[in-house]
């Protein structure tokens, strides 16, 4: 049972963080800042 519920985890967290990274690559490699971010 312990096994099952640390795969998820581990795979739900991989798949957060690779969210994360997708979303952020544009704000990170992009130096002038957005206007939404402005207000």
């Amino acid at each position: 049972m312990k096994q099952i519920t640390a795969k998820l985890l581990s795979g739900m967290l991989n798949g957060i963080a690779g969210f994360f990274v997708k979303t952020a690559s544009p704000f990170i490699y992009r130096p002038e800042i957005p206007e939404e971010l402005k207000k």
